[in-house]
């Protein structure tokens, strides 16, 4: 990787036309492909460490590896490129959320929906941790059309508990506030995976915690909500 100055060099903008060439090709589709993905997992990075405001073009493009005219060759500006961003996590996200509805049976499908909750977490560390912050500033960035696709698939999923809590095959619970139980254990392992590496004595989590933290939410959920 290589650090870009803020304005472009006669170089650079030689470099950019090269790769918009490219792009325009429909022979190298590929080429889109790739540098879409080395802009989105380097933008998830800077803006994980250094939040929206703190992060700049020219930091993510070094990230990347590429000129920084590709990143508004490709997203225009660094909003939409963040929305992008918010949306790698957002889209498997919500289709993970559907597995708590794929069984009649409330235990094989809390079981299935925190398993896929912290399954997206550790396969978008960073992604997830944009969203996490996000969110904690009110989703000041996040476009209505996200929120209302998060807004109707949480309401699926609560009244799916609902209907089992009213049946007697959960206990007597708030189906909201046991949604936000599970998104919020099961989103610690991105907002404090420093604190359990920590407690681990591990640079950073494998995928044995990550079982191991599967496991004991689970049973943390199913011991206070299945039925004597």
């Amino acid at each position: 990787m290589y650090a870009q100055p803020d304005t472009p060099s006669t170089a650079n903008e030689g470099t950019d036309a090269h790769y918009c060439a490219l792009d325009q090709s429909p022979g190298n589709p590929g080429i889109r492909r790739k540098n879409q993905k080395l802009i989105l997992r380097a933008a998830s990075e800077a803006f994980a460490v250094t939040g929206f405001t703190a992060t700049h073009s020219h930091d993510i493009a070094e990230r990347a590896g590429l000129p920084k005219a590709n990143i508004y060759y490709y997203f225009q500006t660094k909003e939409n490129l963040y929305v992008q961003v918010l949306m790698s996590f957002v889209e498997p996200l919500v289709k993970a959320s559907a597995a708590l509805r794929k069984s009649d049976d409330p235990i094989v499908g809390l079981r299935a929906y925190i398993k896929a909750r912290i399954r997206i977490i550790r396969e978008h560390p960073f992604s997830a941790a944009v969203f996490s912050q996000e969110l904690l500033s009110g989703g000041k960035h996040l476009p209505e059309a996200c929120k209302n696709l998060l807004h109707e698939e949480a309401q699926r999923n609560v009244a799916c508990l609902r209907n089992w809590i009213d049946h007697g095959r959960l206990a007597p619970c708030d189906p909201e506030h046991l949604m936000i139980f599970i998104w919020s254990s099961t989103r610690t392992y991105t907002n404090l995976a420093w604190q359990m590496s920590q407690l681990r004595g591990m640079a950073e989590p494998d995928k044995a915690d990550f079982d191991r933290a599967t496991r004991t939410v689970t049973q943390m959920v199913l011991g206070g909500v299945v039925p004597a």
